[in-house]
């Protein structure tokens, strides 16, 4: 008799151990998905202060060289102009870094928000179950403004690994016309 009764209590259990399990599973993709919104915003945070002081020595520099334009008119100096050249490619250069900056930081923070929206999603893990995954999975996709986002995002919903997708990449690079693709 005991068998039977220990098969009565077995089946009874299965159910809240498959239920405590995808609680847990569900609370710990809920924290993991936290965890990197947090590293994220700490990230772009951090590399955003760094961008600011860039911006002010720039700014500073733009100043310096209209000043030293200005003295090499007024008294012209073939090295004053060569300063200047030399000072405007490098203030190029640098406008240049922070355009590649600015797009990271577009790319981090349409990546934050991808894993905000299932983290969001998640925070009540007894609805795991009613959750609309292709919704979810829409209003991702939908955050990414840049071609190559919607590309990887395609990707990886057929199924490709990450070096699968870089391969993929490298040929969209070589087929698309300049300024057809967005890659940096």
């Amino acid at each position: 008799m005991s068998s039977v009764s220990d098969d009565v209590a077995g089946a009874a259990r299965e159910p809240r151990d498959a239920l405590a399990s995808a609680l847990t599973v569900a609370r710990g993709l809920h924290q993991f998905l936290n965890l990197g919104v947090a590293q994220l915003d700490a990230a772009v945070r951090e590399s955003d202060t760094q961008v600011d002081k860039i911006a002010q020595c720039l700014a500073a520099i733009a100043t310096d060289l209209q000043q030293l334009e200005a003295r090499a008119q007024a008294e012209p100096a073939a090295k004053c102009t060569d300063l200047a050249t030399s000072m405007r490619a490098s203030l190029q250069a640098a406008v240049k870094a922070l355009q590649f900056y600015d797009k990271l930081i577009q790319r981090l923070t349409h990546v934050r928000a991808g894993l905000a929206i299932p983290a969001d999603a998640t925070t009540d893990p007894t609805a795991s179950a009613s959750i609309d995954w292709d919704g979810i999975l829409d209003q991702v996709r939908a955050r990414y403004s840049m071609v190559e986002e919607r590309v990887l995002f395609d990707f990886m919903m057929r199924g490709l690994r990450a070096e699968q997708m870089l391969k993929a990449l490298q040929s969209l690079r070589e087929a698309s016309a300049p300024g057809e693709l967005e890659l940096f």
